[in-house]
């Protein structure tokens, strides 16, 4: 019974949401049968929600006491309160909605021509309405409704008199279509660049060419514009000038969009910022830096931010890159308290140990390092990486080699792992070793033989290219050749 979809689905209600289904299934509006609610009560008097479990013969025996089971009583029983529970999350995620609970009364009132209460619902729903500050796809979509039900009304009534209400309704339909149809538009081209997804654009071609060629006609409506631009940042050959134009918009639109919308608008900047860092825009490091610390001041990147551990090793990563230390170091203790608990240890050491890293205290990061088990496996790669890196920069052979050691076979035996990272890792080991031979051992050779192995390794490494840390790894082969 555990398993059941019905305990699952229970299991995941909170003490209040439990509370409230317990009351609407006592509610003989909602449910009239009365077992269900023995039933709900039973459940939970054996916390059979919260992983306690009971034999069905028992429960039926307490729901039934002195009567013979028949085999459907216990599915009906849960077939029946799964439909209550169905019905309870359906009706709570109306009741929080009062804008679209509104508008069906008005729409009621229209119907059965309640004229004493058409005009109180009406201004509280323009109250509603306009209260709201964010002037997104959806608050079109919520003007479209109102003038559409205004339009229903007038045509209820038989009048034969100019009404603005159609025209209305036919621009807030505009809006929303442009608005929601450009906003698809870039998801999809966003995320057809990352996994091999194909869409069909249907007409978004003519969307940008009618906007285009209208440029004052929804200058005004910043749901349009910045999806317009992001759009056009993505195809257009002029794409750079795109990037400032949306930046510079999306700043002065803040208030207009929900704070996941407007998270979602600045990782397109930062994607569109790595991209071109990627390409050799180093420009665009502090392009990238700069909207990093806007939406850490803002808090835009706490709350409920699944990728929130990876942005926070992005943060610091990028602000150890420019030399913003003091930056830094506070990102990495704001942002601990705001991590979940389940990844909060393996982020916060692994880059409090960039952090000691980048700063030359390399004790402290070994420390770090060596002291904590990385349970997710990118944490891990990377720690193992840095704890390369320090040791072949303070030359502990005996760390090195055993780590070369350990590392190498931690790449070949976990599965975890795909092919293209224990490449790029194997082959940083590879190159690694060899660079921290020729830094320890060769020196006392021939100085023309040290100089052509030191040339035909940078060689090497500028052939291979898929290697971790390849700018490191060129870094220290270059410091070689003195």
């Amino acid at each position: 019974m555990r398993n059941s979809k019905l305990i699952k689905s229970l299991s995941n209600l909170n003490e209040k949401e439990m509370d409230a289904f317990h009351a609407f299934v006592a509610s003989p509006y909602f449910n009239k049968n009365n077992e269900l609610l023995a039933f709900l009560e039973l459940i939970l008097a054996e916390d059979i929600s919260g992983g306690g479990d009971m034999d069905k013969n028992l429960i039926l025996s307490k729901l039934f006491p002195g009567k013979t089971y028949q085999e459907r009583w216990l599915p009906d029983l849960m077939y029946g309160l799964m439909n209550l529970l169905e019905d309870f999350l359906a009706e709570e995620k109306y009741r929080q909605n009062k804008f679209q609970r509104k508008i069906n009364l008005m729409m009621l009132a229209y119907e059965k021509d309640l004229e004493p209460v058409i005009n109180g619902i009406e201004r509280d729903l323009e109250q509603l309405h306009i209260q709201n500050p964010v002037r997104d796809s959806n608050y079109f979509y919520e003007s479209f409704m109102i003038h559409s039900e205004r339009d229903y009304s007038f045509r209820l009534s038989g009048k034969i008199t100019e009404n603005e209400s159609l025209q209305a309704k036919a621009d807030q339909l505009d809006l929303f279509y442009l608005s929601l149809k450009l906003k698809d538009s870039c998801e999809m081209l966003n995320r057809s660049r990352i996994v091999s997804a194909h869409y069909d654009f249907k007409m978004v071609d003519t969307v940008i060419a009618y906007l285009q060629a209208h440029p004052d006609a929804y200058q005004q409506y910043p749901a349009i514009q910045v999806y317009l631009y992001y759009y056009l940042m993505l195809t257009d050959a002029a794409h750079e000038k795109y990037f400032f134009e949306l930046k510079e918009l999306i700043q002065n639109s803040e208030l207009v969009f929900t704070r996941d919308e407007l998270r979602s608008l600045y990782t397109y900047l930062q994607n569109y910022s790595i991209r071109r860092i990627n390409q050799g825009g180093v420009a665009f490091n502090e392009e990238l830096f700069q909207i990093y610390k806007h939406i850490f001041g803002n808090g835009l990147v706490f709350g409920d931010n699944k990728n929130m551990q990876w942005d926070f090793k992005n943060f610091v990563s990028l602000g150890l890159r420019m030399k913003e230390f003091d930056w830094t170091l506070n990102i990495i203790n704001v942002f601990k308290d705001h991590l979940p608990e389940t990844s909060r240890d393996n982020a916060y050491s692994y880059n409090l140990a960039n952090y000691y890293y980048e700063t030359g205290e390399y004790k402290k990061a070994t420390k770090l390092l060596n002291a904590v088990e990385f349970t997710e496996i990118f944490y891990s790669l990377d720690a193992k990486a840095m704890l390369l890196k320090i040791y072949y920069k303070v030359e502990e052979e005996e760390s090195f080699y055993s780590l070369v050691s350990s590392f190498g076979i931690y790449l070949r035996r976990n599965k975890l792992i795909s092919k293209d990272n224990a490449e790029v890792y194997s082959n940083l080991l590879r190159f690694t070793k060899k660079a921290f031979l020729l830094k320890t051992k060769l020196p006392y050779e021939r100085k023309k033989d040290y100089y052509r192995k030191v040339s035909l390794l940078k060689q090497d490494i500028h052939h291979t290219q898929r290697i971790m840390n390849i700018n490191w790894l060129l870094q220290e082969v270059e410091a070689l050749e003195g």
